[in-house]
């Protein structure tokens, strides 16, 4: 007779979930990585936008993340009278918005600092962060502005899953240059 006992089938599909079980926190673990990845990617994407904009129309340009309703989004502001984007010109319409923007469609990552362990402050070793309710830091400000020379001002985005892991993404000053770093809680230093 051809075909497949029961016991035969138990045991397979025994082994199977077995298989699943054990796979399954290195699954969640590879996701949450890929995840904070990939949001500290798309800061990134919209900084570089942003550069491009104000280096393509020799504008000064700052990029903000805000809020939309129930949803995030990065969005790009003009220097309406020579001093820079400012948050208080934002608000009194001097600064305005440009018709580019970035939705933020993420639940996952969020910029956030977890404020619930010690996280090491990459720009100063030894240290942890301060404020983990201030995620996003341009000097007092959360704004990063770029000039038409393409130079910036410098700063960092933090990000994180709310759980475990973050990503750090830091603008090099007048160069504008971007790195960016990953921290994992139980770590004691932010990693490339």
């Amino acid at each position: 007779m051809r075909g497949v006992s029961l016991v035969g089938l138990c045991l397979a599909m025994t082994v199977a979930v077995a298989l699943i079980v054990a796979a399954a926190p290195t699954m969640a673990s590879l996701s949450a990585a890929v995840a904070v990845r990939s949001a500290a990617y798309e800061a990134a994407t919209a900084l570089y936008r942003a550069r491009a904009y104000a280096i393509a129309r020799n504008v000064h340009v700052g990029v903000k993340f805000r809020r939309n309703g129930n949803r995030y989004e990065w969005a790009l502001y003009r220097d309406g009278n020579g001093n820079g984007v400012r948050t208080a010109e934002i608000a009194r319409g001097v600064d305005k918005p440009l018709p580019v923007y970035v939705p933020w469609a993420r639940r996952d990552v969020l910029p956030s600092i977890l404020a619930d362990c010690r996280v090491p402050d990459p720009g100063n070793p030894g240290s942890a962060l301060d404020h983990p309710e201030d995620p996003i830091r341009f000097g007092a400000s959360d704004i990063c502005s770029f000039s038409p020379a393409g130079e910036s001002s410098p700063g960092s985005i933090y990000l994180s899953d709310g759980r475990n892991r973050m990503a750090v993404v830091r603008v090099l000053g007048r160069t504008a240059k971007i790195r960016v770093l990953y921290w994992r809680r139980g770590d004691t230093a932010w990693r490339k």
